[in-house]
């Protein structure tokens, strides 16, 4: 059974529920692993996204993104194909904080007319709720990764590969010792 585990980084939080599809935020990066159970490679799929507004300067500060890294890049559309095919067929999707970029991949979805087209993995699994008895509340994913790994940082972090790589750790850890799966 396959595992898909994706991070996007984005123009913004999303904005409530009934606003239009406009003023919600757009990825700018995607980056998403399968993996096998054991956690092993089997594909990954990476790419920068230009979105049709300006990039803005905090999410410069947060991620390091700038508009010069993504010039040139495709829209969302140009990379729905390859980000279906890589989650054809896969039983698990697991986030950190799986509802933010769920509902981010649904605005994107609806902005190309294929919400209900595509392959969404039946099992979704977030590392925040699944992580809340650690500690008794909600762990960003740094915090998980300490405490799963012991190491302190996560280099690159707010990038979207580094993230997938760190939670990665996290989910198995999860799943393995620790008894909150």
């Amino acid at each position: 059974m396959s595992t898909i585990l994706l991070d996007f980084e984005t123009t913004g939080l999303i904005e409530a529920e009934g606003n239009a599809l406009e003023v919600q935020p757009y990825i700018i990066e995607a980056f998403v692993l399968r993996v096998d159970s054991n956690g092993t490679e089997q594909a990954r799929f990476h790419s920068m996204l230009k979105p049709p507004i300006p990039l803005p300067e905090k999410i410069t500060t947060i991620t390091g993104i700038t508009e010069k890294d993504l010039k040139g890049a495709p829209g969302f559309a140009t990379i729905y194909r390859p980000l279906a095919e890589i989650c054809l067929g896969a039983h698990t999707l697991v986030g950190h904080n799986l509802s933010f970029d769920l509902a981010m991949l649904v605005n994107e979805l609806k902005r190309i007319g294929k919400e209900h087209k595509f392959p969404y993995p039946p099992i979704h699994y977030c590392t925040v709720a699944n992580s809340i008895n650690v500690r008794g509340q909600r762990l960003r994913l740094k915090e998980l990764y300490s405490i799963a790994t012991g190491k302190e940082e996560i280099e690159n972090a707010h990038r979207a590969e580094s993230d997938v790589l760190a939670m990665l750790e996290c989910y198995l850890w999860l799943r393995k010792g620790s008894g909150l799966t």
